[in-house]
């Protein structure tokens, strides 16, 4: 008899928390700090009709990003992005980048919205060619683009969220190299 209340009064106080939970995410009356990490597969991939060479592989990402949101529709977050090294045949490119964006969310439910964001990414790359009998050539490049993206997000808790985002990159470069970014992060908010 014990051990059933015991289960009953722990399933009130679990269903009491989880509604609390979700109140707190709507009702969010000032800016809150939020940090997170995520892991993504990206392709990468560039044409260069000049020099008749093309060049397309698919690799892992990770990424760390810090933001504040203003209230459950508006954020801005601050990103590092670290892209493993892609190769071809002869050609290799590894891809590091800084992110300021704009995040705007449409609450569906409490715990479930959808967003859309936008921003700019400072990239700095390391490509490698193969030369054969000749060795290889390397060459460094950086730049600064703008990039867009959608995703989802679930809260589990007020401080507690996943996310499922796509971003694109088009990398203003004498390549134009673009980048599909598909990732899931886990976040934390203060």
């Amino acid at each position: 008899m014990i051990k059933a209340i015991s289960l009953s009064a722990l399933s009130l106080a679990l269903l009491g928390f989880n509604n609390t939970a979700h109140a707190d995410i709507t009702e969010m009356d000032s800016p809150r700090i939020y940090t997170g990490i995520g892991y993504g597969q990206y392709s990468f991939e560039f044409e260069d009709s000049e020099n008749d060479t093309d060049f397309d592989d698919d690799s892992q990402m990770l990424k760390g990003y810090i933001g504040t949101q203003f209230n459950k529709y508006l954020s801005l977050e601050l990103a590092y992005q670290n892209f493993d090294e892609v190769s071809d045949i002869d050609s290799k490119a590894e891809i590091d980048g800084v992110s300021l964006a704009a995040r705007l969310a449409a609450p569906i439910t409490d715990s479930f919205s959808v967003y859309a964001k936008g921003g700019w990414l400072e990239w700095d790359a390391e490509i490698e060619q193969d030369l054969g009998e000749l060795g290889s050539i390397s060459a460094d490049s950086d730049g600064g683009d703008v990039f867009y993206g959608a995703g989802v997000e679930y809260a589990f808790t007020t401080n507690m969220q996943v996310r499922l985002e796509y971003e694109r990159y088009k990398l203003e470069d004498d390549i134009d190299p673009d980048m599909d970014v598909a990732s899931v992060s886990f976040q934390y908010m203060f």
